[in-house]
């Protein structure tokens, strides 16, 4: 019997820019672990390192995928900038990126393929652990998604009591546990900048997408990839006022962003 869920998206070789990741996020694998072997690190720990290297510049592509599918360069750009930034910067976590990918695509039903309640309880229960082990902001975003998926066309109702669940669970955690609310730092300010960059030309003048849906190639709804990028703006604005952890979490995020807002003002220009 086949599984069908909306989460899933498989990877199509026959397109260039999916060959190029594929190679470039092996090509980081290998150069990550054999750094790490060369510098002492046990196997075991250089091969986690490595492959948590070569996911987030996976998922940095993957997220602009998501966010700008109109624009598959934009996706490269931001590949690229997510390997400069493996260079200065802690290597991100993968389970904050896996759910934002989840949250992404029960949003803009890229998939074409009407989330499932097995899709539902999976983002819930991963959100949840996130929750319980720190990262207080994956509540809000998961309950903002629910909710917009539960209002926009082909709604699916029952995400208005997912949404209701994880407003609770996040009210309790956050009246449970000793959470300090940060303020933006100075350094933080080129990246609240970006951010505002981003929510200008990206959602304020959001396009009708010309991409298809994976499944049966209907047009995607242009409301829902608004809200998709919203999402995206509310992931990367919590993430300020929730210390430097959090911001390093969802990096490629932030490359998603950078590289999506790069390839739009390259395209201004010319």
């Amino acid at each position: 019997m086949e599984i069908r869920s909306a989460l899933l998206r498989p990877i199509d070789l026959d397109y260039p820019d999916n060959r190029i990741i594929i190679y470039l996020s092996t090509v980081i694998f290998i150069v990550s672990i054999s750094y790490q072997i060369i510098s002492g690190q046990h196997l075991s720990e250089a091969i986690i390192r490595a492959g948590r290297s070569s996911l987030s510049i996976f998922f940095a592509w993957a997220l602009t995928k998501e966010i700008d599918p109109d624009n598959p360069h934009a996706a490269l750009i931001a590949a690229g900038l997510g390997v400069c930034c493996l260079l200065f910067l802690e290597i991100p976590f993968i389970l904050p990126l896996v759910l934002l990918l989840f949250l992404f695509r029960i949003t803009n039903r890229i998939s074409g393929i009407i989330p499932t309640l097995f899709d539902s309880i999976l983002i819930l229960l991963t959100g949840t652990y996130l929750i319980y082990t720190g990262n207080w902001i994956q509540g809000l975003l998961m309950g903002f998604a629910f909710f917009m998926d539960a209002r926009l066309n082909e709604p699916i109702k029952r995400h208005f009591i997912f949404a209701f669940i994880c407003l609770i669970i996040s009210l309790f955690v956050l009246y449970t546990s000793n959470i300090k609310i940060l303020f933006v730092a100075q350094y933080q300010i080129f990246i609240l900048l970006l951010l505002i960059v981003f929510s200008i030309v990206k959602i304020i003048n959001a396009e009708v997408p010309r991409t298809l849906s994976d499944v049966k190639s209907r047009p995607l709804s242009k409301e829902r990839m608004i809200a998709t990028r919203i999402i995206a703006f509310l992931a990367g604005l919590l993430t300020l006022f929730a210390g430097l952890n959090s911001l390093s979490s969802i990096l490629p995020l932030w490359t998603a962003i950078g590289g999506s807002t790069t390839y739009y003002i390259i395209q201004k220009i010319k």
